[in-house]
């Protein structure tokens, strides 16, 4: 999650940027040969350690990160033992230098190999928004499963200059964002347009300014910038290259500059921005990145705007399978928006825990929390089960084998376990998008008819080969066909506690076995009902060092998900096989992969639910109420009748039937999508809801607000 801070931002001294390129740029080739050179040495029987140095550039970032705020640099190694890299974001902490560069300093094993990304925060509770804070996949040239890596020399190494991937390609390690010219030195602006007023689809942000790049005492055009149209507040930052020949620069010479917007020309109204030539820039480096700024230094407007987000949750599998039973006192939070909640939270007491209550009438958790944030800020969450103690109290009747109090964090399979994420778009009511196109999200993403409610044979197909092969397996040791074991784990699964299982540990290991001798390995499992059919795993087997695990870290493709198909699915009924065999996948260290859940069909919006019959007829208020643009409307009937209900606008104008015809006993609802008869969208305003049913009439009023 993230907060997506805008506030005043000052500039850079000539100071700063003198110490950036001093303590970043002067990097000598031969550090690069280092880690090749190890290869070819003999590591003593006690381990040596040096130092590694890397400085990262975050002028590439999509966010509004800033010299305050965090680096961290998270990855591996693979022998483990002096390193203190882990995927854990708690790993190395960078230290910023100056401008966007940031530098970390640790200690290493020589002859190991490390993979490893950097990932930025505004602090270590709120990432910036882009992938979660994390980099984009990167091509180390040494088949690290799109991640940084670098073998560990026999001295302290300080690797070269490496920028952080904002995008979603593929790009070298040691890309940069212009081209290196012998020649010319390349400077790099970047300005966020977020606060500035004008046409994106026919004017550019300029940069305009004196000698030596433009011209004196009349600034001229020196650079005009490219959108960055994946960045924050939907690419609000623009930025590009400016090439200066070196044989028309002299050292110590200040560049003046201002952004400008183009037809008509519209000039900041700071004082001038400017850099300095420094002679390690002109004689060294070559090349510079200057650190952002917001245009004419105004931060996106309406950064401070109030409004509520409405999260509605379902737990109609987990209540089928028995692991959720509110009667008992099991109850449900929302984690993230407001910081994430430790490992075992205390429920009742932690503040990051946002509380939700049950709504009977719509049969579904609840919050309407507030926020203050700018339009379009994004932040991430995810659902937590508080289960009641009684179901890890062996002498209970309410005790489940295998389930731990802790086990209650959300593993959604629509984000591949990681967390959920949304906009907040600035209005005063706003709501989360549900999961299968309903209005509602579910645990874990887990569609109400997911539950399989017959025994059925599960079996599994892994191609162990690439485990096997340098080429795809380069920094773990190698599998050995034959010799080593391997298992599926599963991970983060609600199918194991359903078979008496722990979701997490070595209990719920299914051993694999190359029955055929052709490398692709089975292992089946038979499932008692109720169970589910989201499957979430990870393989691991035996080497000499130990056991090796693949996957892990936070984001989707930390295990595999995939799912037990359905034979049928009609209108009310779901039927399940016997026995399934997932689909063959390939062993892979990470980004594993993650199936899209098949087809069990549609969730309505006029949903029944299965409270007591109602003792009398009534129209429940709208919820939420103002809302925009979806709202429910709920209503009971003690038997079955004729229902209307309709909407009217302030002048008493019918502007849409909602439902119109006959009715079975029951609590029912209906979303409403302020929407007329015609499908037009209507404006904000009052409107009436009328339900009547034989003698029965009703009226609630209902505010839209856009």
């Amino acid at each position: 999650m993230q907060t997506g801070l805008r506030w005043k931002y000052a500039c850079e001294t000539y100071a700063n940027y003198h110490k950036e390129e001093t303590m970043n740029r002067t990097i000598p080739t031969l550090c690069a040969v280092l880690g090749i050179i190890a290869l070819l040495t003999t590591v003593p029987a006690t381990a040596q350690t040096v130092n590694v140095t890397m400085v990262c550039n975050t002028s590439t970032c999509l966010d509004t990160l800033k010299p305050n705020h965090v680096v961290v640099l998270c990855g591996e190694s693979q022998k483990g033992t002096t390193t203190a890299l882990t995927w854990d974001t708690g790993s190395v902490k960078c230290t910023n230098i100056g401008g966007d560069y940031w530098q970390a300093t640790f200690p290493a094993t020589v002859g190991d190999t490390l993979r490893y990304k950097f990932v930025t925060f505004f602090d270590l509770q709120h990432r910036t928004f882009h992938w979660d804070g994390w980099e984009g996949p990167i091509n180390a040239g040494m088949s690290s499963n799109n991640n940084r890596a670098m073998i560990v020399g026999s001295s302290d190494t300080t690797l070269p200059l490496q920028y952080f991937n904002g995008w979603e390609s593929t790009l070298a390690q040691y890309w940069r964002p212009f081209v290196n010219k012998t020649d010319s030195i390349a400077i790099y602006f970047r300005v966020n347009m977020g606060g500035a007023t004008f046409d994106t689809a026919t004017q550019i942000p300029l940069v305009y300014g004196g000698a030596p790049m433009g011209a004196d005492p009349s600034w001229v055009q020196i650079g005009q910038r490219s959108r960055e149209i994946n960045s924050v507040n939907h690419g609000s930052f623009w930025s590009g290259v400016v090439y200066v020949a070196k044989a028309t620069v002299t050292s110590n010479v200040t560049q003046k500059y201002k952004f400008v917007i183009n037809s008509p020309l519209t000039w900041e109204s700071t004082s001038d921005r400017s850099f300095t030539f420094t002679t390690n820039l002109r004689t060294v480096t070559g090349d510079t990145t200057l650190l952002w700024h917001y245009f004419n230094d105004q931060p996106p407007r309406g950064a401070a705007v109030t409004g509520n987000v409405n999260f509605r949750l379902r737990l109609d599998a987990l209540e089928k399978a028995g692991l959720f039973n509110r009667g008992l006192g099991d109850r449900v939070g929302v984690t993230g928006p407001k910081g994430w909640a430790p490992a075992s939270p205390d429920f009742d007491n932690d503040p990051t825990i946002l509380k939700m209550t049950f709504v009977p009438l719509l049969q579904e958790w609840v919050l309407v929390e507030s926020f203050t944030l700018p339009p379009y800020t994004p932040f991430v969450y995810k659902y937590y089960i508080a289960f009641d103690s009684s179901k890890v109290d062996t002498a209970s009747p309410n005790f489940i084998p295998g389930l731990r109090l802790t086990d209650g964090w959300e593993e959604p399979g629509v984000t591949g376990g990681g967390n959920r994420s949304y906009t907040f778009d600035g209005t005063p009511s706003q709501m989360t998008p549900g999961d299968f196109g309903a209005l509602q999200q579910f645990f874990n993403s887990l569609h109400p008819n997911s539950v399989i409610m017959n025994p059925i044979t599960l079996t599994f197909k892994i191609n162990m080969a690439p485990a096997a092969d340098i080429v795809t397996n380069p920094t773990n040791a190698l599998f050995r066909p034959g010799i080593d074991t391997a298992y599926i784990q599963f991970d983060g699964c609600l199918i194991p506690i359903t078979q008496g299982l722990s979701m997490y540990g070595t209990d719920n290991r299914l051993m694999l076995k190359d029955t055929a001798g052709l490398g692709v390995y089975t292992a089946s499992i038979d499932l008692k009902a109720p169970t589910f059919f989201q499957v979430c795993y990870r393989l691991v087997y035996t080497s000499p060092g130990g056991e090796v695990s693949n996957g892990g870290g936070v984001q989707m493709g930390r295990r595999y998900y995939q799912y037990i198909a359905p034979t049928s699915v009609n209108v009310s009924t779901v039927t399940w096989p016997s026995s399934f065999t997932l689909a063959q996948v390939d062993w892979m260290a990470n980004n594993l992969t993650v199936e899209s859940p098949p087809y069990l069909g549609v969730i309505s919006d006029v949903a029944t639910s299965e409270t007591p019959v109602p003792g009398t007829f009534a129209l429940e208020q709208n919820y939420p109420n103002p809302f925009n643009p979806t709202t429910l409307v709920t209503y009971s009937i003690p038997q079955g009748s004729h229902v209307t209900i309709e909407v009217f606008n302030i002048l008493g104008q019918k502007v849409t039937t909602l439902f119109d015809g006959m009715q079975v006993t029951g609590t029912h609802s209906i979303a409403w999508n302020a929407q007329n008869e015609r499908g037009s969208v209507l404006g904000s305003g009052v409107y009436f809801l009328r339900m009547q049913a034989g003698s029965f009439s009703q009226v609630r009023k209902m505010v839209l607000m856009k």
